[in-house]
């Protein structure tokens, strides 16, 4: 199975792996990730809740306040680096085409040490899919926004041989969204 196949690699680069809840509360899909009140995403258009107002999450991201405070006391204590992975299932309202649906599956990495860099960042997400895709990519970054990341990127790889890709040049896909934890989050 693909995911067992994702945490293996992770779990072998020092990550420790955590299963996403299937609903949560409005404080850690929102609110612990530093999205402001007025955030379209809180919209009913948006978000689907339950009639108790439970959210499906749309992302494995509502795990972060929960792995950075497991995670806290040896950091601080104990120079004790956080590297975690969130995985479950998303719900999105979202028209399905060839690369959106309303459900699947996500995966989130959580790294947090006294020194962590961008460039680490960047250097464990290639490792993660050359080592997925067994062969050397290229890599690239875009400016993104994401309320609970300070700065924000689109991280995309030239396109691989096992997916068409093979030499051609210039064919990128954009794998994920990335960045260092926003202070505010960290907080």
């Amino acid at each position: 199975e693909e995911l067992n196949r994702v945490i293996d690699i992770f779990a072998r680069m020092g990550f420790s792996a955590h299963e996403s809840r299937g609903l949560d509360d409005d404080f850690h899909m929102f609110t612990a990730l530093n999205f402001p009140e007025n955030h379209p995403a809180r919209d009913a258009y948006d978000t689907f809740r339950t009639e108790e107002g439970f959210i499906p999450p749309a992302h494995t991201s509502t795990m972060q306040n929960r792995v950075l405070k497991a995670g806290r006391d040896k950091l601080v204590n104990e120079n004790v680096p956080i590297a975690s992975i969130s995985y479950g299932r998303v719900f999105r309202n979202e028209d399905a085409d060839v690369t959106h649906d309303h459900t699947f599956h996500q995966v989130e990495g959580v790294f947090v040490s006294r020194d962590a860099t961008v460039g680490q960042m960047l250097g464990t997400l290639r490792e993660f899919f050359e080592t997925y895709y067994g062969q050397k990519l290229k890599i690239k970054t875009q400016p993104g926004y994401f309320p609970f990341t300070e700065p924000s990127m689109e991280f995309q790889i030239e396109k691989p041989a096992a997916l068409g890709g093979g030499g051609k040049g210039g064919e990128w896909l954009e794998m994920l969204g990335c960045g260092m934890i926003h202070p505010n989050v960290l907080k």
